[in-house]
This record gives structure tokens, C-alpha cells and sequence, in this order.
């Protein structure tokens, strides 16, 4: 089973950043109100993510 670490990442703490490093396939998500981004691929958004509060910023 992968844990949430693995499916998240590396943190963003601002959001310009996440949108350089993200490519056009990935989606940014956040989970404490715009503190910190992670990228994710389609796939990796989850019931699970939503569980811990996570929602799209973009796509």
C-alpha cells in the first residue's frame, strides 16, 4: 500500500513555485488553506486525499 508521503511529495510553500515544477498533466493540491502545495497526477486524487482535506488549487 503507498502511504500519503509517498503519493504527495515534495512540499510547496508557494504556489508560483508548484505551477513551474508542475507539468500540464499534473494537478496542485492543498489541504491547510494555501500553505503548502503538492503536486499530484490525476490518478493520485483519491477519496483518500479528500479524506485528509486535500483539494484541487488548479489542474
Amino acid at each position: 500500500m503507498t502511504s500519503l508521503t509517498d503519493i504527495l511529495g515534495p512540499k510547496y510553500f508557494d504556489l508560483e513555485a508548484a505551477r513551474v515544477d508542475a507539468s500540464p498533466t499534473e494537478i496542485i493540491i492543498t489541504n491547510d488553506e494555501g500553505t503548502t502545495y503538492y503536486i499530484v497526477t490525476p490518478e493520485d486524487v483519491t477519496i483518500d486525499l479528500e479524506e485528509h482535506g486535500f483539494k484541487k488549487v488548479e489542474e
